[in-house]
This record gives structure tokens, sequence and C-alpha cells, in this order.
């Protein structure tokens, strides 16, 4: 007993550093103490239907030379600045074969007249958007990289005294660690859930808008714009593009927050077009979001129901009684889940039903994977990187692969037929009876 409360005392400093956010620390220690280098013996498993990943929009390019395709992502919580998805957007693009960058980058700076400013500055978050080509620039990809923490920094800010602990007694350093990670991440889900809820679901929306609405020579260069006002934005190429999402931690349940939101609101992005001739285009979509650490299960606790639960036979399938009030033909919702991550969840049996606005017509896939490999600690219980569990899915190969490719059974991919289990989920026919051995 006695022994392992020792082990226990010298690892939790290990278990607790890469929350802190000295994930270099912790991670120099743990390579030193705990690490068994090997073969990779990381599991994954897949639950869901076969699903489309960015490739497929970009070989069908190759037939339809005028569609593009949009990808817009969503960060979560913790301070980001500008470029946070850079090392993502590389993996992808070398999956992708897309070897051609743009010199040009846009920035727009996000403003919104639907919110009531005052006298405050308006601040809703930036928009980088950089375009990517192959060789023979034969196909495009437009990414959109949303940039939300200017709207809770200012808040965030009154607890920079805490941090510093300048006042009071001085804290340990382990404590003091802690006590900063919390101040900068944890706020985030409170501002949301209470007074930023507003601009930061705006934020969104007037990405998505600008990602429907404009067309790469139409989108400004800089400056700060309402997507709704800009003379450009004309959602004349919504049914020929196709608009997928990345999210990563709290962005999740933004993402899927504002998009309930058009579907309550019953409206669209831009006043000054024929919103049902919008809506009419959009309707006959699908999109998907990747949701990386997904956190949709307990950002849902303390929330009621959506206006429309567990009606989706009425909105989304063919003939559906209530098909002219869907949102979109399907929205795929692909959920990456390490069960070593501490803040993230694999999506429950009926989540969607019951949790997801039906009008949405939302399609769950689960990827459960271990981003952190595991550890055995002296024989007596093993251990992961929490900070690695949570963080590394941008730059894992299996996520990225199930982002750029899908999975289909007629088309696997080498790396994530290798690595990962599938359980295809679909609606399955009466069982067939073997044929009698009498003749």
């Amino acid at each position: 007993m006695i022994k392992n409360k020792f082990i226990l005392l010298a690892v939790l400093p290990l278990l607790l550093f890469p929350l802190s956010g000295c994930s270099s620390i912790a991670k120099g220690v743990t390579e030193a103490v705990l690490e068994r280098k090997g073969e990779d013996s990381r599991q994954c498993e897949i639950a869901g239907a076969e699903f489309d990943g960015v490739t497929q929009s970009i070989e069908a390019q190759e037939i339809h030379p005028k569609k593009v395709t949009k990808v817009l992502m969503v960060h979560g919580i913790s301070t980001h600045l500008p470029g946070y998805s850079n090392r993502f957007q590389k993996k992808l693009y070398d999956t992708l074969n897309l070897n051609k960058t743009d010199e040009i980058v846009k920035t727009i700076r996000l403003d919104s007249d639907e919110i009531e400013w005052g006298d405050e500055d308006h601040v809703l978050g930036e928009l980088h958007i950089t375009r990517h080509m192959n060789d023979e620039q034969t196909r495009e990809l437009i990414f959109y990289e949303l940039t939300w923490s200017p709207i809770t920094t200012p808040q965030k800010e009154s607890l920079a005294a805490d941090s510093a602990n300048t006042e009071g007694l001085p804290r340990s350093n382990l404590n003091g660690s802690l006590k900063s990670f919390m101040n900068a991440t944890v706020p985030d889900m409170l501002i949301y859930n209470g007074n930023g809820y507003e601009k930061i679901t705006k934020a969104i929306e007037e990405s998505v808008c600008w990602m429907l609405a404009d067309d790469w020579d139409t989108l400004p260069e800089s400056g700060a714009h309402s997507c709704a006002a800009w003379k450009g934005s004309t959602f004349a190429s919504i049914l020929q593009d196709d608009h997928f999402f990345v999210t990563h931690s709290l962005g999740s349940r933004i993402t899927i927050d504002t998009i309930q939101n058009f579907a309550s609101r019953k409206t669209t992005p831009n006043k000054n077009m024929r919103q049902s001739e919008i809506a009419r285009k959009v309707r006959q979509k699908e999109f998907t979001v990747f949701m990386m650490a997904n956190q949709l299960p307990l950002l849902q606790m303390g929330r009621n129901a959506p206006d429309v639960p567990e009606d989706q036979a009425a909105y989304c399938s063919a003939g559906g009684k209530y098909g002219e009030q869907r949102v979109m033909k399907k929205m795929n919702i692909v959920a990456f889940s390490d069960p070593n991550d501490i803040l993230s969840y694999p999506i429950p049996t009926n989540f969607a039903q019951e949790y997801i606005d039906s009008r949405i017509c939302p399609s769950v896939v689960n990827v459960s994977l271990n981003v952190a490999p595991e550890q055995d600690v002296f024989g007596t219980f093993s251990f992961a990187n929490p900070a690695l569990a949570h963080n590394g899915y941008i730059e894992d190969d299996r996520v990225i692969t199930l982002i750029a490719n899908g999975m289909h059974r007629n088309r696997p991919s080498p790396l994530i037929e290798k690595s990962c289990k599938w359980m295809k989920i679909e609606g399955l026919p009466a069982k067939t009876a073997k044929p009698s051995g009498d003749s």
C-alpha cells in the first residue's frame, strides 16, 4: 500500500504538468521515466456509416471545373492566435496533394449590424482565408481559419493578476501552473454560456456566410466587414461548391449551436438576397463537420432539448412531411475522441435524435482512438499524456487521413485499414434465410 502511494505521488506531477501548459517540461520528464519505444499499439475504432472526406470533393472538380472545396476551421478553449491551424493545414494539403498556395492571404475583421454594440469596439474575431491548388491547377481548396478568442480575451484579463499571484501568499510551482491553465481555459466555456454567446455564435455565422456567399475573387482582401453588407456576397455558388467544418474542443458546440440557430430563426446570413431562394439551395446540400476532441455531450449539460428533437424522418427522409422546413439535406458529424482525453466525449447512441435539432438532419460517426500512446508505469498502472490526448488530433495521421479521404468499404485508406476497426452502422434488411439442403 505504501509502495503504491509512493508511485502515485511520484507520477502525479506527470499527470498534472501537461494540463498546466508546461507540456515541454512534462514531455521531457515523461519520456525519461515512462516511454518505451516500440511498435505503435494505439487503437482506433470507427462506428457509423460511410462518409466522404475532402478528397471526394477535390476529385469531383475534374468533372465539374467550377466547383470549389471550402473548409472552415473553428478553435476551442484557450487563447488562440491567427495561424493556430498551420500545422494541421500543412498535413492536410500534403495528403490532398495540394502543393501550391496563393501568395495572397485575405484577412477579414468580422463585424455584424445585428449586434447591439453601444460604445464598445466591434470585435468578433478574425477570418484568415487562404487558397490552395495542385500542380496542374485543376483542383482548388479555400481554407477559412476563424479566430474568435478576441471576444473573450477582455474578460479573461481580469484574472491576469490571479495568474501572476502578486497578492497574498505565493503558490507552489505546480499549483501556480494549474491555476494559470484554469484561468486561461475555463473562462471561455463560462463566457460562451453567459454573456459571450451571442457574439461568439455571430462570429461563426459571419464566417459561414463568407464561406457560402463569396468566391475567392469577390472576397475583400482586408478590413472590417459584415458579410451581409458586402457587395460580393451573392451566394451564387452555393449549389456547386462543397463545404466542410473542422472544429476542436468547444468549437464543436459553438458550430452546432450556430447551425441550429439558423433552423430556429428561419433566417439566412444575407438579408440582401431572397431568403427563400437561399434556403431552398441550402436544403439540397450535405455538409460535414469533423469534430476533434468533441464536447457535445459535456456542453449539453444544463440545456433544454432543441426546438425539434426526435423527428428526423419527417424532415429528412425522401418525401418527408416537413421536408421543406429542414435546414439542409444532411449534416454528417464525424466525432473524434480519445478515451484518455479528459475533455472529449464520444456521441452516445440516440444523442443526435434527442439533443440535435432534427431540421439539420444529423448523421453521426464516432471515431474513438488513442491519440496519445499509453505507457506502463512500473507495472502498476497505465498512463497517457492528457495534453497530447487533447491537443494531438490536429497532427495525428489517422485523423488527417479520415478528414481527407473519408471512409468507404470499396476505397479504404491503407493506413486506416491497417490501424482502425470499423463497425458500419446502417439500416439492415430482414435476415436472409440460408437455402435448404433439400432439393
